[in-house]
């Protein structure tokens, strides 16, 4: 069984090297304005240490093709290297009892990056 753990600025700083996980979700944007402060930090070293990586965004509801675009557009170095995610949680996403708009993410995110993302 791998053990995997994820991130976000919460765990601003945090030495890899001392937590037992195979692989690492990292939160890199939210909604069409936020981006992590620690995604690459965070990501680089998780990489040099051979740890399987994911990036995740967090839905925040403020259209789709504009959230997909934001997360690409921060994450696009990576593409390729890391398994795409999308975070979809009621908290601070006024869109989450229609899934049409996770789909169309999901979907469109693939269509640009060809690669097929999860729900995280």
């Amino acid at each position: 069984m791998k053990k995997g753990i994820d991130i976000s600025k919460w765990q601003a700083g945090i030495d890899l090297t001392r937590v037992s996980c195979d692989f690492v979700i990292i939160k890199a944007t939210q909604g069409i304005k936020y981006i992590s402060p620690e995604w690459e930090k965070q990501i680089l070293q998780a990489l040099n240490l051979g740890k399987c990586v994911g990036l995740y965004h967090y839905a925040g509801g403020g259209g789709v093709i504009k959230e997909a675009n934001h997360y690409i557009n921060v994450i696009k170095s990576y593409i390729g290297r890391a398994i795409l995610a999308l975070d979809w949680e009621g908290g601070q996403n006024p869109n989450f009892k229609n899934h049409a708009y996770a789909q169309e993410w999901l979907q469109y995110v693939k269509d640009v990056t060809g690669i097929t993302p999860f729900v995280y």
